[in-house]
């Protein structure tokens, strides 16, 4: 299981769209995690920030993601976007007792 967080920019024209129409982008988003195989953990609002919307979702492996992350994006009211893999503080606890065993050497070591 994977955590993705994806902030979303969208353009003027969705915005413009979003709030004249009162359109749920969180119905939306839900659904599509849900037919990527994956559930919305979060869905926010950015008020300041750089980018309008944030959301959190669970996926049952990096492909699911792909699928769903192509497929919401892919439509032309996304301007930028930024994708990031949340790690969970076990795989970070994890990491660090696989890398006690790793041996390796840097070029010019």
């Amino acid at each position: 299981m994977i955590t993705m967080c994806l902030k979303i920019k969208y353009t003027q024209e969705a915005m413009k769209t979003i709030f004249s129409t009162g359109d749920n982008r969180k119905a939306a988003i839900s659904a599509l995690a849900k037919q990527a195989g994956g559930k919305l953990i979060s869905f926010y609002g950015m008020q300041g920030q750089y980018y309008h919307m944030m959301i959190i979702v669970e996926m049952p492996s990096m492909a699911n993601w792909m699928a769903m992350f192509i497929k919401g994006t892919s439509g032309g009211a996304i301007a930028e976007y930024k994708s990031i893999q949340l790690l969970d503080p076990e795989i970070i606890e994890e990491s660090s007792t696989i890398l006690k065993d790793l041996d390796y050497s840097p070029p010019g070591a």
